[in-house]
């Protein structure tokens, strides 16, 4: 019997804007190509013919135009990505955007912790340092390496200035 013929009847502000997004280089390709499934379509071209002339089976092609008839425009676009979302929110990008600016030093293992003290959330470590590097961040390895064995009395009365400095903090001796 065959399969019932599918098209789908578009006004003239949609069929511009189908165009507008067919003809530009700077979208995706399966959205470009979505959108001339539709113009086409639009023309009278049958499930099967389209599935043909783009190389998709005939599921694939009812599928895009039941999206467009569900969405509008923004049916040409892909879904989410499979997975976890991401659990470094914006509000704590801006957070550790102003800690860095903050005038001490920071690593990831601080940040970690400053991030579990203001969210109550728990960020290891490298997705810290993943993150920092998609924001354009880059540094060097701080070292804490004294030049010769401090002496053991100085180290006992200056211990928590010490355990200060080894976090970045920059604090001054008190006499």
């Amino acid at each position: 019997m065959g399969r019932p013929h599918r098209f789908l009847r578009l006004t003239a502000q949609q069929d511009n804007e189908l165009r507008g997004i067919e003809q530009n280089p700077l979208l995706r390709e399966k959205v470009r190509m979505r959108a001339r499934i539709i113009r086409l379509s639009h023309q009278g071209f049958s499930l099967e013919q389209l599935a043909q002339h783009f190389g998709r089976n005939v599921e694939t092609i009812s599928q895009d135009l039941g999206r467009f008839e569900q969405h509008g425009i923004n049916g040409l676009g892909d879904g989410q990505a499979p997975g976890q979302p991401a659990k470094i929110t914006d509000e704590m990008v801006t957070f550790v955007q102003h800690k860095l600016a903050e005038q001490r030093v920071w690593n990831c293992e601080l940040l970690s912790e400053a991030i579990k003290q203001q969210f109550q959330v728990t960020i290891q470590r490298e997705a810290i340092r993943v993150k920092l590097h998609k924001l354009g961040y880059s540094w060097k390895r701080g070292r804490y390496s004294p030049t010769k064995a401090p002496d053991p009395a100085v180290v006992e009365a200056h211990d928590a200035s010490i355990k200060t400095l080894k976090k970045g903090l920059w604090t001054a001796n008190s006499p």
